[in-house]
């Protein structure tokens, strides 16, 4: 099967997104499929290559409005559609999303939308614009698409609610991580142990991860735990805001920036090193790294958004978006060895259900039988 995958951003930018689509077409070429991905190029890489068997073909951008990359070269959709089977187009809210429908109207290829979670800024007019954006062209979006995909029930929910008519085409097909890497970088690695007790955050350093709130956290922690440290991996156009935050609060002491790290030995060694992971966000749909932090036995505190309850509030500590107060309360908590310990029990009952359930062995099967739906019901046109 010749697959054409539609992304606004793909790998060298790194974010969750990216390494789903990345896992979802490097599995799907070792089950014998053609991949190429169309996207855009930023940062600047090469214009074309292969990836692990994945041909990668990156456009030039002309602007990047609320991050959305424009690029004139999504136009070249309608002329790559006829060489392939399935056309799999990632984000909702991407302009590369909205060629893809657009072009699915004319050519009427078999098409797939994957989304990847609600779009939120915290910011209240850039807010209001994806408000309008989801009643008028995400539901344009929605209604010419073949099978929708969605990580969670409450994304199928959401995106029920904004196109009605296609509520019926509208799957859950869930995140998931490597299993078989992790588990062979797992035995090459062992724990050091610190003098401090390390809290993790893995992901991209922008605003929408709800960063700002951790750090204020922390300034709580450390005045009842001083022997605690705030690891951050990860890049972002927000880094520089967030390393004056830390400046400004005295607490270069407690917070070591990492930067992002390529290397999936030296993140198992990150994992693997920490003790409790923590993830802030004020929109997420099924992240990633919280499958990570759990197969590693990590205790995990995050935001009580309804993706994350829906898969995770029976194993992770939920405190409120925007809130340093109990985000630090459920900090403190985890640094006392009787609660901790009491977490990590939770969080190895979670480890069964990854190689279960959220393995990518598992998932890219879904998705291959879903290929071939729509294929089917192509065909019977």
């Amino acid at each position: 099967m010749k697959i054409l995958q539609v992304a606004p951003y793909f790998l060298p930018y790194m974010g969750g997104q990216e390494i789903y689509i990345n896992n979802l077409s490097k599995h799907l070429v070792a089950m014998g499929h053609e991949v190429h991905i169309i996207t855009s190029n930023y940062p600047k890489s090469k214009y074309y290559e292969e990836i692990d068997g994945i041909t990668v073909e990156r456009n030039d951008v002309e602007f990047r409005p609320l991050r959305n990359p424009i690029s004139k070269g999504f136009f070249n959709i309608k002329e790559l559609a006829n060489d392939f089977d399935i056309i799999q187009t990632h984000n909702l809210f991407a302009f590369s999303s909205w060629m893809a429908s657009y072009y699915k109207k004319k050519f009427d290829y078999p098409l797939i939308l994957t989304d990847h979670g609600k779009l939120k800024f915290g910011l209240w007019y850039k807010d209001f614009f994806v408000h309008i954006y989801s009643r008028t062209i995400a539901k344009e979006i929605l209604y010419k698409t073949d099978y929708i995909t969605v990580l969670s029930d409450f994304q199928r929910k959401r995106l029920s609610s904004i196109c009605p008519n296609s509520s019926h085409k509208i799957n859950v097909i869930p995140n998931a991580i490597d299993t078989d890497l992790f588990n062979e970088l797992d035995k090459k690695s062992s724990r050091t142990n610190y003098n401090s007790f390390n809290f993790l955050y893995v992901g991209q350093m922008i605003k929408r991860k709800g960063l700002t709130w951790l750090i204020n956290a922390l300034k709580v922690v450390i005045k009842s735990e001083t022997d605690v440290k705030l690891i951050l991996v990860g890049d972002g156009v927000d880094i520089d805001y967030y390393k004056k935050l830390v400046e400004e609060l005295d607490l270069n002491n407690h917070v070591e920036f990492l930067g992002r790290i390529n290397n999936k030995s030296e993140l198992v060694k990150i994992y693997k090193n920490a003790d409790v992971f923590v993830l802030p966000s004020l929109s997420e749909g099924l992240p990633t790294v919280i499958l990570e932090a759990f197969y590693f036995g990590l205790p995990v505190i995050s935001t009580n958004l309804e993706g994350i309850k829906e898969y995770f509030g029976n194993y992770a500590f939920l405190v409120p978006p925007r809130d340093s107060l109990s985000l630090a309360g459920a900090m403190i908590y985890l640094c006392k060895d009787d609660h901790l310990e009491e977490a990590k029990k939770l969080s190895k009952k979670f480890i069964n259900l990854i190689e279960t359930k959220y393995s990518w062995n598992v998932v890219v099967a879904k998705y291959e039988n879903a290929y071939n739906k729509i294929l089917s019901n192509d065909n019977d046109k």
